[in-house]
């Protein structure tokens, strides 16, 4: 962002106009509001005497929980550290503002996490976003930052304490030659404290900062253990932080304000006064947030995550490729992730910078199920009309098909029906009969072709026996008394033939019978399933049999 290069008065910026008590946090979140943000200069009269005032506490055997929040406006007009508010953070951006092993250890930091502290304070001052996993590098986004402006930052932002300098005063110093108009000159320290001491050396290549050194190997990193969130996004901001773009993109820097909305500009603290929201500003479209965040994830080319899966560590995995596991779904929002650099281990869900994309994987993966379950429904909901139908078809073709054979029946029982005029038929129903064992061949003979009366020829069925036994009743012929149902049933009751002609226990043979002078006359066989085999044999077998002589023809059906 463009900001005022007027010429500022020697000494610390004047902050008397600011309310007493106003909160570095205020400020942050009033510019951010209305798209601004801390030029280096202003930065550098904030942090250089909260550099010096953090020193001299350390030296008193202070600790403390170092964030915006307890950097207030003091009396004097220069920025102070509040004790009363240096405690847990509860502000997302708070809490990305402090070192990570202070999440571990549960206690508020000495020296080491101060200078931790006051390099994200200044990161986040000079381009409006968090210090943490997946940052940008600053000069992407603000490209006044100097280069040697951008390793002091790294240097102050390495995740690992013990490969970070502690030295608050030669941060001071340092920050101070970036702009020396803008704050009073700290005590002269050697700068090369920055870099080691008697009991470290700084390692850049484990900042949050990615550089372009190549990454450490995967034992040379100490990792911290049980380290909480530090670096959520601070949703309470109004507008959304800009998004960090790559180097190769232009800068995303807003154009510089009138100097009538920038309000006084040597005084920081003045612009945290409440200001009504700009009419041009617009609200940050979810989408482009998204891909913007996954730029500045894919930024930072380092294998530095490690998932914890099914008992199994997978990895390390570049954010790139941490993010293509999430996206095809084989890691989940409830995996364990660890950032091998900070420490940082935590579920998927919990990462703010993760977390997102895996919404989006997971919101993805519910639509496809939704979508198979609706397909699957409808095949058998589909499914089930065609076996409605076929039943339907099957009932209709059933009682067609009922209807059809009771008719067939009724036709031939009024066929076979012959009122005889003067003539009673006897019909009996042998169903008790046994029909014996199955043996090969048959065991009736051919029908007698003799025999007195009526000339009635060998061979008749059953039908033209009757008929003819009409027409003779007819002509006026005698006819003698009945036969009793003991003598007509007699010679059948014998039904081992049956079986001897081949016929199944599952076979139904039904046998009409006309007698008349001690024979069958007229003889009629039907087997069901039909077998004219088995029709002929019995026909041949029930031809031979002999029974009491009688002038008058009698009739009768069994079944068998």
């Amino acid at each position: 962002m463009s900001m005022s290069s007027a010429a500022q008065a020697h000494g610390p910026a004047p902050l008397a106009g600011a309310p007493l008590g106003t909160t570095l946090r205020s400020l942050f979140e009033s510019r951010f509001r209305m798209g601004q943000r801390l030029s280096v200069g202003e930065a550098i009269g904030v942090f250089v005497p909260v550099c010096l005032d953090a020193k001299a506490r350390h030296e008193r055997g202070e600790k403390l929980y170092l964030h915006p929040s307890c950097i207030v406006a003091s009396p004097d007009g220069a920025p102070r550290i509040e004790p009363s508010l240096a405690v847990v953070p509860t502000s997302p951006r708070d809490r990305a503002c402090t070192a990570p092993e202070l999440g571990r250890t549960l206690e508020p930091g000495g020296s080491r996490g101060s200078v931790f502290a006051i390099g994200a304070m200044l990161y986040e001052a000079l381009t409006g976003q968090t210090a943490g996993t997946g940052m940008a590098r600053p000069r992407e986004i603000e490209p006044s930052i100097t280069e040697a402006l951008e390793t002091l930052l790294a240097k102050a932002l390495v995740a690992d304490p013990a490969h970070r300098p502690d030295d608050l005063g030669a941060l001071a110093s340092a920050l101070h030659g970036f702009a020396p108009e803008r704050s009073l000159p700290p005590p002269p320290v050697d700068a090369s404290r920055l870099d080691k001491g008697g009991d470290f050396e700084v390692d850049i290549r484990l900042s949050f900062i990615p550089s372009n050194a190549p990454a450490p190997s995967h034992d040379a990193v100490i990792v911290p253990t049980g380290i909480p969130n530090i670096n959520a996004s601070g949703a309470a901001l109004a507008t959304p932080p800009l998004p960090a773009p790559m180097s190769s993109r232009p800068s995303s820097r807003p154009p510089p304000a009138p100097a009538s909305s920038r309000g006084d500009l040597s005084d920081p603290f003045a612009a945290a006064a409440p200001a009504a929201p700009q009419s041009a500003r617009t609200v940050a479209n979810p989408t482009a947030q998204l891909a913007a965040l996954k730029e500045r994830l894919e930024s930072d080319q380092r294998p530095r995550y490690v998932v914890h899966k099914d008992r199994m560590d997978h990895g390390p995995f570049a954010a790139v490729e941490l993010l293509q596991q999430i996206i095809s779904h084989r890691f989940l929002l409830t995996d364990v992730l660890r950032d091998e650099i900070s420490g940082d281990s935590k579920a998927i869900a919990d990462w703010a910078d993760f977390a997102p994309f895996a919404d989006q994987a997971e919101l993805k993966r519910e639509i496809v199920a939704e979508k198979k379950a609706v397909a699957a429904v409808a095949q058998k909901d589909k499914t089930a009309g065609i076996m409605k139908t076929a039943v339907g078809a099957v009932l209709i073709l059933g009682i067609v098909g009922a209807a059809g054979l009771f008719l067939y029946k009724k036709v031939g029982e009024r066929k076979d029906d012959v009122n005889v005029e003067n003539e009673n038929s006897v019909s009996v129903d042998v169903q008790g009969g046994v029909k014996g064992q199955k043996r090969a061949g048959g065991a009736g003979g051919r029908a007698g072709s003799g025999g007195a009366g009526g000339g009635f020829p060998s061979g008749m069925s059953y039908e033209a026996a009757l008929n003819s036994n009409v027409q003779e009743i007819q002509m006026g012929k005698s006819s003698g008394p009945d036969l009793t149902n003991a003598q007509l049933s007699g010679p059948m009751a014998n039904a081992s033939f049956i079986s001897g002609c081949g016929a199944p226990d599952s076979m139904k043979v039904t046998v009409k019978i006309a007698i008349k002078n001690g024979r069958a006359v007229g003889v009629s066989v039907y087997t069901n399933p039909s077998d004219g085999k088995v029709a002929s044999c019995v026909d041949r077998h029930v031809r031979g049999l002999g029974w009491p002589n009688s002038a008058k023809m009698d009739s009768f059906t069994t079944t068998y």
